[in-house]
Parts: structure tokens; C-alpha cells; sequence
């Protein structure tokens, strides 16, 4: 049996766990996923891994109940604080997250967007409807879909066609 098994995962929790005095935060400093929470191996390969605050959540206060978020009201997603830590609902979440000014989102749209192959002078030409779709298609380097979704209004729709 692996040794990780052996050890309780409250344990295995507090030795991972580094205390920052200026905030409180208990900071994980094992593995974190790509949205920047703590990660922690449940035992054996497979039982899988959960997020390191929910751990956190359920070794100090017991477990959670179904469809139960745990939230973070330091907004530091690798705090491990139970003190810092609160149940709630999807909603609940998103709420805390517009009253604390999180929700703001860069704005990507357009040409701003890193994906994107148009530019607002090439949707304004696209607008004018000189071409065929595929035409279009073929010179800006996107699908006839893009090309109709321009036409229709579904997308671009800030750029205004010039005469």
C-alpha cells in the first residue's frame, strides 16, 4: 500500500501548508491546477485528487453537503484557511464576486481578441456584400459561417458599415 495512503490527509494537508502573518492566508504549496488552486492526492491513484480547500473545508468542519461550494472570502485560490472559507451556491459565488469587483473581464472583442483573423476595416468590406461569401471566405482566411454571421448581425456587430 502507497505510503500516501497510510498518512491521514489532514496531515498530509498541514505539512503543505505555509502561513502567511499579513493576511492570514493559509497558502498550499503542493501541486495547483491550472486556475491556481491546491491540488491534493485522496490517497491512491484511484481515489483521485481534490481541490486543497475543499479538503481543508471538510477536515476542520466535517463534510460537505451536497451541491456545496466552498468559497473564499480572501479571494486567494490557494488559501487553505478554514477561517477564510465559507459554503455556498454557484450563485452565492458569483454574487461575491460582483460585490467584490471581480467580474470585470478584458475586453476581447474584435480585433482585440487573440484568436482573431478579421480586422474592423476587413468586416466593414465583408458588410458591403461585394463579394460572395466565399469569396470572402477565401481572402480573409475564415469560413463561409463566419462570413454569414457577419451578415446576419450575429457577430461584429459594433462595427458599423461605412458607405
Amino acid at each position: 500500500m502507497p505510503k500516501n495512503f497510510l498518512t491521514p490527509i489532514k496531515s498530509r494537508l498541514m505539512a503543505k501548508v505555509e502561513f502567511e502573518p499579513n493576511s492570514g492566508c493559509w497558502l498550499w504549496s503542493g501541486g495547483i491546477n491550472e486556475r491556481g488552486y491546491g491540488i491534493i492526492g485522496l490517497g491512491t491513484r484511484e481515489m483521485g485528487v481534490a481541490k486543497a480547500h475543499r479538503v481543508s473545508w471538510e477536515q476542520h468542519n466535517g463534510p460537505l453537503p451536497d451541491g456545496a461550494n466552498v468559497l473564499h472570502k480572501c479571494d486567494t485560490p490557494a488559501c487553505v484557511n478554514p477561517d477564510h472559507l465559507f459554503l455556498g451556491t454557484l450563485a452565492d459565488n458569483a454574487r461575491d464576486m460582483v460585490r467584490k469587483g471581480r467580474n470585470k473581464m478584458p475586453d476581447n472583442r474584435g480585433e482585440r481578441a487573440s484568436w482573431s483573423k478579421l480586422t474592423e476595416a476587413d468586416v466593414r468590406h465583408i458588410k458591403r456584400r461585394v463579394m460572395s461569401a466565399r469569396a470572402y471566405a477565401k481572402r480573409y482566411g475564415v469560413s463561409c459561417g463566419n462570413i454569414s454571421n457577419i451578415w446576419l448581425g450575429k457577430s461584429w456587430k459594433s462595427v458599423e458599415c461605412q458607405p
